[in-house]
């Protein structure tokens, strides 16, 4: 499998209705000067999106960047991805959520030109947008989170990995949030196929924690009560028996807050 990096942000903090709503996820390779990339990103463009929620032209937006443990280097890699949500797939892919049309309207003549500047230090040489739909999800509403891990894989039973998560496992993460110092859970089913990849993944979930030491600390394993009587209920087993096949940690940089 291509290791496809797509992803999420603060809005999984807060608590949603299921409602079809939507986010995408565009992924990008970013070359050259990646901190005049972050700083045009957060500190520049991000002014234009938070002006968007603001005026209800989308719910979020926010800039990801992947979590890298060693110096290694992946050609084939993104390192950072855009996350934007919607109420549903026509607010998404409609004129007004493309909110950076609306810069010169936002931004002060001195900015455009340092966003000018900046951005003729780096190049995005490889890019790839992608929808989900959110089936399900649940926060502990104590605050933004600041790292996701993002569960990845093909099961050969997608609704019933769906009805599991939402039947079982939310009601787990729901109660245990606060024992695992846990910010945000969901599950998400992807509705864009950029390629024929057969296997390319058709759902994800994700964690999403304020820590990074946190959020190592679930991947190391759950000591919990009731943790193993939800693994002997759970048959995800026969739902998807090769397990996630790629789970990406992330860092938010940047994100909007709620409509003000």
């Amino acid at each position: 499998m291509k290791k496809i990096i797509l992803i999420i942000t603060v809005l999984f903090t807060v608590q949603l209705a299921n409602a079809q709503r939507v986010y995408s996820l565009h992924a990008v390779k970013v070359e050259g000067n990646t901190d005049a990339f972050e700083k045009v990103e957060t500190e520049l463009h991000a002014k234009v999106a938070q002006d968007a929620v603001n005026n209800g032209d989308v719910l979020y937006w926010g800039l990801f960047k992947v979590n890298k443990f060693n110096n290694s280097v992946d050609p084939g890699e993104f390192n950072y991805v855009w996350v934007q949500w919607a109420n549903n797939i026509d607010d998404l892919l409609s004129a007004k959520s493309a909110w950076w049309n609306n810069s010169s309207k936002v931004l002060t003549p001195e900015e455009i030109d340092q966003r000018k500047t900046l951005s003729s230090t780096y190049k995005s040489v490889k890019d790839e947008r992608n929808i989900f739909v959110v089936e399900d999800q649940a926060s502990d509403n104590n605050g933004p989170a600041t790292y996701f891990q993002f569960n990845f894989g093909r099961p050969a039973n997608v609704s019933g990995f769906i009805q599991e998560n939402k039947a079982l496992w939310k009601p787990f993460f729901v109660k245990n949030m606060n024992k695992m110092n846990m910010r945000g859970w969901g599950v998400a089913r992807r509705l864009t196929f950029p390629s024929l990849e057969t296997s390319q993944s058709t759902v994800m979930s994700w964690d999403s924690f304020s820590t990074l030491e946190d959020l190592m600390k679930y991947r190391i394993g759950l000591n919990i009560p009731g943790y193993n009587e939800v693994i002997l209920k759970s048959k995800m087993a026969t739902y998807m028996p090769d397990g996630f096949s790629y789970a990406p940690v992330f860092k938010v940089l940047k994100g909007t807050t709620l409509k003000k």
